[in-house]
């Protein structure tokens, strides 16, 4: 009897120790989620990108570019859901967040625009065969950079 309730103990301080998780519903952004790194990168240089789902409207990511081991370039972006609106907000060190409204989404899609940010004024993510490629780009010119998963 004793060895019953011993394991019952046992078996309750077990479940009642376990860490609890919050599990974050799919959402709009999910292909974007992982570890990222850009294939068309110029030689001698390393971009990556970084992609979380970390509350429901909200998806927060992370770009840098690597110089032998040296950072060169880093920003800060954020996907944020506003009522029914989605904004892509930007923010490089030192520098003030640059909005832009999503404008246009599909299921593995979307494009961002901000008509006052001198460049660039359009950014354009989507997803395919474990692909992602984002350009940035305005009228006149236009900057793709196609990224890879990588495995952790």
């Amino acid at each position: 009897m004793r060895l019953l309730v011993l394991f019952l103990c046992c078996i309750i301080l077990t479940i009642s120790c376990q860490k609890k998780t919050t599990q974050i519903p799919k959402g709009d952004f999910d292909y974007l989620i992982g570890n990222w790194e850009r294939t068309n990168e110029q030689e001698g240089k390393v971009t990556f990108e970084y992609w979380e789902h970390t509350k429901e409207s909200l998806y927060k990511g992370v770009g840098f570019t690597l110089q032998n081991s040296d950072t060169i370039w880093k920003e800060h972006m954020q996907l944020i859901q506003r009522d029914t609106t989605w904004t892509l907000e930007i923010q490089s060190d030192g520098e003030p967040i640059v909005p832009f409204a999503i404008i246009k989404k599909t299921a593995n899609t979307f494009t961002a625009h901000n008509p006052s940010n001198e460049f660039p004024k359009h950014i354009a993510y989507s997803y395919f065969d474990d692909t992602l490629t984002a350009i940035v780009y305005s009228d006149d010119m236009r900057i793709p950079f196609i990224y890879w998963r990588v495995e952790e």
